[in-house]
């Protein structure tokens, strides 16, 4: 544990110096499902642990955008999740507020209180979605309510006025039901699946897009974990191919 104490101490400071942007993390599910997307418990608590005991500032959503327009050699994580599975109500909200972690879910509106038909594998496709009463006590409870489009449809293939209401449709559903914490202009794709042109039309309508998110999955170590809370370690993986 020193030696990833230091690890990160050192590369915090080189991203001080050169990379001044927030770190995003993003998740999926926390939970044993022995998936690619499955961030178990043990796991889960591990990486807040040690946020928390490297002196990491975690960061609400509102801190994420107030932090884009400054330079600050504090590094900062914002923690994410994409597609509101139930068990980031069961599972990841008592750690992060064991912790007194802020953070983002961002949702689907269409999905809420069905079943994760839009995964990829097999085993994910049984995954619960939360609840409209779930995402009111995650807002409760310091979680930010996000936009991840209507009904989880890959925005890229669709034409330009159903890429728009998939945007639009969730951003009136969190505008109109969720207030505590709540920011239906926020978005990030389904699935990833972008190019500039609908980044472009999006932006006209007033969406703010997260881009250069961080992925954690069910085979990230800590080790692992720690490399990926580095937008230098990101940099010269780019440059020398030094890591997959």
């Amino acid at each position: 544990m020193f030696f990833l104490k230091f690890l990160n101490f050192l590369l915090s400071r080189i991203d001080g110096l050169f990379f001044s942007l927030p770190v995003i993390l993003t998740y999926h599910s926390v939970s044993d499902g022995k998936t690619p997307i499955s961030v178990t418990v043990a796991n889960f608590e591990k990486q807040m642990a040690f946020l928390k005991e490297s002196g990491l500032r975690v960061i609400s959503i509102k801190d994420f955008f107030s932090l884009k327009e400054q330079r600050s050699k504090e590094k900062s994580i914002l923690i994410t999740f994409d597609d509101a599975f139930k068990d980031v109500f069961l599972n990841a909200l008592p750690i992060l507020k064991k912790y007194n972690f802020p953070a983002v879910v961002f949702i689907n509106p269409l999905l809420l209180g069905k079943k994760a038909d839009f995964a990829t594998r097999e085993e994910d496709r049984g995954r619960e979605i939360c609840s409209f009463s779930d995402l009111r006590q995650l807002e409760e409870n310091g979680v930010a309510i996000a936009n991840h489009g209507y009904s989880h449809k890959q925005l890229s293939g669709l034409s330009e006025l159903e890429a728009v209401s998939e945007y639009k449709n969730t951003f009136d559903f969190i505008k109109e039901n969720l207030s505590k914490n709540a920011y239906p202009n926020v978005f990030v794709f389904p699935k990833g699946a972008k190019n500039e042109e609908v980044k472009t039309l999006l932006k006209t309508k007033g969406a703010e897009i997260l881009d250069r998110r961080v992925d954690i999955y069910s085979d990230t170590s800590l080790f692992g974990f720690v490399l990926k809370l580095s937008a230098f370690y990101f940099w010269l993986k780019k440059k020398v191919f030094l890591i997959k």
